[in-house]
């Protein structure tokens, strides 16, 4: 086996002390089945290898896989005990099956990836999340000369399992092209309408059943809820959020619903584009939240506290409402206080302006999710390298890349595959998410088809499974942008626009919440929007959407 190269120690001043998961995408696999027309691939847990309908095959291990270069981010659920992805027991296990020697090129973050883009030395393969931190996406790394472009009859010849998923659905079909219609590479797919959610409200149900009060739905219980906190709890800061939390909340729209605004981000109502923070519904929410920090009942030093801070404060009962996704926040928090006598939390409804209504908006993931992992122009066998990314669409790639290896990772159990102990109860004290970081790509993304069995199994904790349920309940669906590309002439100035202008929003929403802005100055505000260009970056995003449902 060759030795492993590493791009850290070149990029040592870029070294973020926190790396994004969502950026893994490794060399993953399943062949998963989308139902027809549902937008959603399920997964058939099929087995390696399979004839697909129209007679390509691809047999594992690969007779002359060979050795490639293959460029990922570190992940911090595994880096502090292992230097590179093959060492892991995951690694190892992909290599062992397809035949092929992973020659790691690992970078610390996005701003290293993008040192590594530059520098002309690109690895065969590459898994990076493109759409969110290379400007133009997908389609301009391609026009760049960075990304293999790869035809319909490519996939079909040399990944046929991956076709068989992304072909099975128009939608899955959509979000894997360019305008131009190639396909840009191997996609993170979501399995199940369960897997595009969770993250939402979380508060101290325990206080409110003490309390005597329902866990809020409306915006009005939910002041109300505040007030009883700090009034009868003696909660100093019974709504602890930060600005990013606050601007989760606000761009997800789980607090956006009661004042008839569907989010303050971009999004479509019926194929027309609209922009939340420029409507005059969103004034309402500012008043709202200026409404609670004024009363002393949202957290004073929102703009600058941090995630640690907010963590103490709930789990010490200093606050008894935040927000957070379903386990990185809600499970860590109960598994934390987990012996603490009386201590519950609850995932509850996005805001609504009448109970029983359902939210306009809430979290909500397209199919095609996250990172990509795509062949480089600087891959002189493109074919073979399709043939080893393919492995992640297969049967066992899918259970390997959800679940691990079999008697290691999970058992299989009345036809199910179970996570064991050394996952769920790891002897040397590894959180779930840092035991599994070692066997599965499920915990972050990679190209394969996600399964809802994992998720399931993840969340340990019944408050976890029921929060998922309710913070699903919305109808962000006929609602969410699309995954659209922007057009890459268009690439360079949407991306400044929109910079500038997201900067003046968020100034002003801060101003605005705290009072250093008075609210009957809005419609200064929106003006300004207007100056800098926001009917513009609208026109650029129409375009795009106008484009995509074309295809």
């Amino acid at each position: 086996m060759k030795s492993k190269s590493s791009f850290r120690n070149g990029v040592s001043l870029l070294t973020a002390s926190v790396l994004a998961l969502s950026l893994l995408s490794g060399c993953s696999g399943k062949t998963a089945q989308p139902a027809a027309g549902t937008g959603t691939a399920q997964s058939s847990r099929e087995v390696s290898g399979q004839e697909v309908s129209f007679g390509g095959k691809v047999t594992y291990p690969v007779a002359d896989g060979g050795s490639f270069t293959y460029g990922m981010t570190l992940s911090t659920a595994w880096s502090d005990r292992f230097d590179s992805f093959d060492q892991l027991p995951l690694g190892k296990e992909l290599e062992k099956r397809t035949g092929f020697d992973m020659d790691m090129v690992h970078v610390e973050n996005k701003q290293a990836m993008n040192l590594l883009l530059a520098s002309g030395e690109l690895p065969d393969v590459i898994s990076y999340n493109f759409q969110l931190n290379y400007t133009g996406g997908e389609a301009k790394a391609i026009q760049d000369g960075l990304i293999y472009p790869m035809s319909e009859e490519f996939v079909q010849k040399n990944a046929p399992d991956y076709w068989k998923v992304i072909s099975s659905d128009p939608e899955i079909l959509k979000q894997v092209k360019t305008p131009e219609g190639d396909i840009y590479g191997f996609a993170f797919i979501l399995g199940d309408e369960l897997l595009k959610g969770g993250y939402g409200l979380i508060v101290r149900d325990d206080w409110c059943g003490e309390l005597g009060l329902e866990l809020p739905e409306t915006a009005d219980e939910y002041y109300t809820m505040l007030k009883a906190f700090k009034e009868k709890k003696g909660a100093a800061i019974p709504l602890c959020v930060n600005v990013d939390f606050l601007k989760d909340l606000l761009e997800r729209g789980i607090i956006t619903s009661p004042f008839d605004l569907v989010t303050m981000d971009i999004y479509v109502d019926q194929d027309r584009v609209k922009i939340g923070y420029a409507q005059p519904e969103f004034k309402a929410v500012l008043e709202w939240l200026h409404k609670l920090y004024a009363e002393g009942l949202l957290d004073p030093n929102f703009a600058t506290i941090d995630k640690e801070t907010i963590t103490a404060n709930m789990l010490t009962g200093k606050s008894g409402a935040s927000s957070g996704a379903c386990g990185s926040i809600l499970g860590t928090w109960l598994t934390t206080n987990k012996d603490v006598a009386n201590y519950s939390l609850a995932g509850t409804k996005n805001l609504v302006a009448k109970r029983g209504d359902t939210p306009m908006y809430g979290h909500y993931n397209t199919d095609v999710a996250g990172g990509i992992t795509a062949i480089s122009t600087a891959c002189k066998d493109p074919e073979k390298m399709a043939r080893f990314i393919n492995y992640g669409y297969t049967g066992e790639g899918h259970m390997l890349y959800n679940f691990g290896i079999e008697g290691k990772s999970y058992e299989m159990k009345n036809g199910a595959p179970v996570f064991t102990d050394l996952i769920l109860n790891h002897p040397d004290g590894l959180t779930v998410q840092q035991a599994l970081s070692e066997y599965e790509l499920a915990y972050g993304n990679g190209p394969f088809v996600q399964d809802k069995d994992y998720l399931l199994q993840y969340y340990k904790e019944d408050a976890q499974k029921k929060a998922l349920e309710v913070w699903g309940q919305n109808n962000a669906k006929n609602y969410k942008l699309p995954r659209i590309t922007i057009n890459a002439e268009e690439s360079g100035e949407y991306s400044s626009l929109l910079s500038e202008l997201e900067t003046y929003r968020d100034e002003m929403i801060i101003k605005f919440i705290r009072g250093e802005e008075y609210l009957d100055k809005y419609d200064t505000y929106t003006e300004n929007l207007k100056s800098m260009g926001i009917d513009r970056v609208q026109e650029i995003v129409q375009n795009a959407v106008d484009e995509y449902r074309s295809r």
